[in-house]
């Protein structure tokens, strides 16, 4: 049953289509027999899940094909045509956008982003600014250290007779 993705790309969008749908069907029917006890071979289900995987992989590689011949045949016909004008040419070829952050949305999102802007803001300013050391990083400068024993009970000095 296992399908190699070169020949599932010859078939057409409706034979993909029907393909996808019975498997899908195929696959229910497999995990129903699991659930009750009644399926022989366990590994069917392994190969339809990844054959239905090699289907949605081969339609949407048809589908940016198409999108990809689309866009070139329409850059093609707007270069060829008896208007050339290069600001008619970079209007109707758009750039792709880039793929950013979504535009916050939900409770309290307004806040979210101001609170992101004015974090910016300080870390582009943080720069020019220049904090003190704190008391732990002035060492020497500072107050004498003192260490650990010292603050404890004076040390038991043993006497050798």
């Amino acid at each position: 049953m296992t399908m190699k993705i070169q020949a599932m790309l010859d078939w057409s969008s409706e034979e993909k289509a029907a393909k996808a749908k019975e498997w899908a069907q195929s696959l229910f029917t497999l995990r129903l027999q699991k659930a009750t006890g009644q399926l022989e071979n366990p590994m069917k289900i392994k190969e339809l899940r990844k054959d239905i995987a090699r289907l949605k992989t081969a339609q949407h590689m048809s589908a940016a094909e198409a999108a990809a011949a689309a866009a070139h045949e329409t850059a093609a016909h707007v270069a060829t045509s008896e208007e050339t004008d290069s600001s008619k040419v970079t209007e109707t070829v758009a750039a792709p956008k880039p793929k950013g952050h979504a535009t916050p949305s939900g409770k309290g999102a307004k806040k979210r982003a101001a609170a992101a802007a004015k974090g910016a803001k300080k870390a582009a300013g943080a720069g020019a600014k220049a904090h003190a050391p704190s008391k732990k990083s002035a060492g020497a400068s500072g107050k004498k250290a003192v260490s650990a024993k010292s603050k404890s009970a004076p040390a038991k000095s043993s006497k050798k007779k």
